[in-house]
This record gives structure tokens, sequence and C-alpha cells, in this order.
């Protein structure tokens, strides 16, 4: 048996199926006053009658990262931004405390300035201050070398645990990008790892101890626990379950436009020959 779920803005929707065929399906509404209730009432339901035992695997998606960004509901995030010379800083400003500091790794990955950390400490106290809890720091060329990344956070997690590092966010050389991808890794932290946390302990009290995997936005899986380290994955994952959802009822060799019209978002899809069209430079979202 299979257990589906989809943790959307107004509801939450399960399934549960046993070689390929729906047995029970249940919709609640979210209550995000407390999701725990929310989560384990729709569970409790679902697997009312059912051998929990023979439940093999749990599969999530969710749109509560996605429904946090665009509510502006995120945490309050504080950069920490190295950029060498090329780009201004108001160029890669993201959030509302960014700390730009001096030092630069170079296109071959050589270190030719050194992190300054009287720098670093100024930045730890401003985010003191202003009670963040959720850092993001990001080097030029870090895909090429870590070592100031790895270097700035030894010193933030002194203070702040809760730390994404730019070159673990891709591998590619679009700086921007890795800025505002560390950025929105950061400002969805919190509120991923709640619903998280939260799936886990309904999944405790049902006594299911399947693995559970949630779905990406290029429709693929990962672990929940890889999950909550990088939920910036997670930010499309409810729309791409409603793009596959729409995707296999559609029969269809023709160009489409698919809609998925939600109590939060509009999510809009495009089929070319009847194939799906994936966005290679990245999303844009809000």
């Amino acid at each position: 048996m299979i257990v589906g779920l989809d943790m959307g803005g107004t509801h939450i929707d399960a399934v549960i199926m046993q070689g390929g065929k729906i047995i029970n399906v249940v919709k609640k509404t979210t209550n995000y006053d407390d999701l725990f209730l929310s989560i384990w009432a729709t569970l409790k339901e679902l697997l009312e009658g059912i051998d929990k035992s023979a439940i093999k695997k749990i599969n999530l998606s969710t749109t509560i990262s996605t429904n946090a960004i665009v509510e502006n509901k995120t945490a309050n995030v504080g950069m920490i931004i190295q950029t060498g010379p090329g780009l201004s800083n108001g160029h890669l400003a993201v959030g509302n405390q960014n700390v730009f500091i001096n030092g630069y790794t170079d296109h071959r990955g050589q270190i030719v300035g050194n992190i300054d950390t009287n720098e670093i400490n100024d930045a730890i106290a401003l985010f003191k201050d202003e009670r963040i809890d959720d850092v993001a720091i990001v080097t030029k060329f870090s895909t090429r070398n870590p070592t100031s990344e790895l270097e700035i956070a030894e010193l933030v997690s002194k203070h702040i645990h809760k730390i994404t590092l730019g070159h673990t966010t891709s591998g590619k050389l679009n700086f921007p990008r890795r800025v505002n991808t560390s950025y929105l890794n950061a400002a969805v932290y919190d509120t991923f790892s709640s619903f998280s946390d939260n799936i886990k302990l309904a999944l405790e009290k049902e006594g299911i101890q399947a693995p559970i995997a949630i779905l990406k936005a290029d429709g693929g899986i990962m672990s929940i626990d890889s999950a909550k380290d990088m939920p910036v994955e997670t930010i499309l994952s409810g729309p791409a379950a409603s793009l596959m959802g729409i995707y296999a009822l559609l029969d269809t060799t023709q160009d489409a436009v698919l809609l998925d019209i939600g109590g939060t978002t509009t999510d809009i899809f495009f089929l070319a020959d009847g194939i799906p069209l994936f966005e290679p430079m990245g999303i844009k979202i809000d």
C-alpha cells in the first residue's frame, strides 16, 4: 500500500492505493494554527480499517513553501554576500538584511582576498539585534572553492544554527541565481521544518514507519530528511503534483496550456506536442 498526501493552503488531500487502485480518499480543511491536528485527523480518517503494517511508502506534495512566499510569510533572513569585483551590491541585495563583505575567490577557485572576521562578527551582532535565526552565506565562485563560505559558516554557527551555504544550492556559476536560491532556502526553512516535523509526529501517532518521500519541482522525489535540509527544492512541490496529475489524465500530443487554480495560487503549465516544458534557467514565483 502507498499513502499519498498533498497539503495545500486550503485543504489537505489524502489517498491510499493498493495495486494501482484507490482504496480511500479524504479531504479536510488545512488549519495553520494546528498543522499536527490537520494532518493527523486526515490520516486517521484515511486509514480507518486499514492494516497499517501493509503501508510501504508515504508520498507527499505540498504548497506550504510556495504559499509562504506569495503570502509574504517567510522568515526574516540575514544574508552575508561576498561579491568581489563585477557586480554592484544593489544588484544582488535580496530580503531585508544584506551584509556585503570584502574578500574574493576568483573564477579559478583561488582565494585572492581573505575574509575579515571583524566584518563577520559585525554581521552576527546585527542579526542577533534583529532577532534573525535564518542566515544564508554566498560567495562568488564558491562552486569552484567553498572555503570562504565554510569559514564564515564556522564563525556564524557559534551563534546561529540555521545556515544555508550557496555552494550547496547549485553547482552552476550563475551567482545572482545562487544568491536568490540561497535566500529562498533560508526563507522557507522554518515553514517546511514545521510541516516535516508534524508529518512525522502524525505518522508516529498512527504507528506508521514507512519511508517518506516528497515531490520536487521537476517531478522527481527526495526523502523528507533531505528536503528539510534543502527546502528550496519543495517550493514547487504542489504545482509539480498538479502538473503530473493533469498530465496523467490528459491524453494529448498537442500543444496545451494547463491551469491549476487553487485557493492561494494559480499555477500554469505548458505542453509542446504533448510534452511538459521545463524552465532551464530556474523559476519565477510571485
